[in-house]
C-alpha cells in the first residue's frame, strides 16, 4: 500500500473535522427504518481497501473525495444530488474517483464540475441528468489546499494551508500527517512533546528540538496542528 494512504475512519474524520458517524456513513452507506421498513443508502463513494476483521479504512483519494462532499453538504446539496452527480462525473470523466480529480462546486440546487475542453477553455458542466452545460453562476471551490500531479489526480493536501507547513502526502509515512520541511510525522513529535512536559514543562519544546534535530518551530508546528486535529 505505499504510496496509497491508509486512513481509519476516525484518522479521516479527525482530518476533515466531521464526526466518524458522517464519514462512515458518506463513505460506506448506511441503513434506515422508514415506516417499519428498512431503507438502505448506497455510499456516496467507491472504496477500494478489502474490509479485515471487521475494520474498514480508505486511500488519500477516498479521503480527497470525502473532502468534496463535506462541502457539498455545506453547500446544502442533499444525499440523493450527491449520488446522481458521482454517477454521472464518473461516466463523464470515465474514473472509479471522480470528486478527486476536478474542481467542484456546489449550491443547493446542483453540483458542477468545471471541465477542460483544450485550448485554454473551460466550461462549467452541471452533473445531474445527462451532464448539460449550466448557465448558473460559479459558487466557491472547496479544493484551494490540495496539490495535482499532470494527470489532475490529488497528490498531497495541506489540511491547515500551507502556512501550517502541515501535509498529507500518500508517498510519505503511508499517508500520515507530516511536517513538509523536515519529513517527521506530526504525531510522533506532539506525543514526545506531551511526555516531555510532564516533568521538564516550558522546556519540553527545546528537548524535543535536541532529541529529534529539528528546530523548535517545527515542534510547535506539529503539537498545534495535533491540537486542531484532536480538537472536537
Amino acid at each position: 500500500m505505499l504510496g496509497t494512504g491508509i486512513y481509519s475512519p476516525a484518522d479521516a474524520a479527525a482530518l476533515l473535522k466531521t464526526p466518524p458517524d458522517e464519514v462512515r456513513r458518506w463513505a460506506f452507506g448506511y441503513s434506515r427504518l422508514r415506516q417499519g421498513a428498512t431503507v438502505a443508502y448506497e455510499p456516496l463513494i467507491r472504496t477500494e481497501l478489502p474490509e479485515r476483521e471487521g475494520q474498514r479504512a480508505l486511500t488519500f483519494v477516498e479521503l480527497v473525495e470525502l473532502m468534496f462532499i463535506k462541502g457539498f453538504r455545506r453547500a446544502g446539496a442533499p444525499w440523493k444530488l450527491i449520488h446522481e452527480a458521482a454517477e454521472v462525473a464518473a461516466r463523464i470523466l470515465d474514473t472509479d474517483h471522480p470528486f478527486a480529480m476536478r474542481t467542484f462546486f456546489a449550491d443547493p440546487e446542483g453540483i458542477y464540475a468545471l471541465m477542460d475542453e483544450g485550448e485554454g477553455r473551460e466550461s462549467l458542466v452541471r452533473l445531474v441528468g445527462h451532464g448539460q452545460h449550466a448557465f448558473a453562476p460559479i459558487v466557491q471551490p472547496y479544493l484551494g489546499q490540495l496539490e495535482f500531479d499532470p494527470r489532475e489526480l490529488p497528490t498531497r493536501w495541506w489540511p491547515m494551508g500551507r502556512e501550517a507547513r502541515v501535509v498529507v502526502d500518500p508517498a510519505v509515512s503511508f499517508g500520515a500527517p507530516v511536517l513538509a520541511d523536515v519529513g517527521i510525522p506530526t504525531r510522533t513529535l506532539a506525543d514526545v512533546y506531551e511526555a516531555e512536559r510532564g516533568y521538564a514543562g516550558d522546556d519540553a519544546f527545546r528537548r524535543v528540538s535536541w532529541l529529534y534535530k529539528v528546530p523548535e518551530r517545527q515542534v510547535q508546528l506539529a503539537v498545534e496542528f495535533e491540537r486542531w486535529r484532536r480538537a472536537a
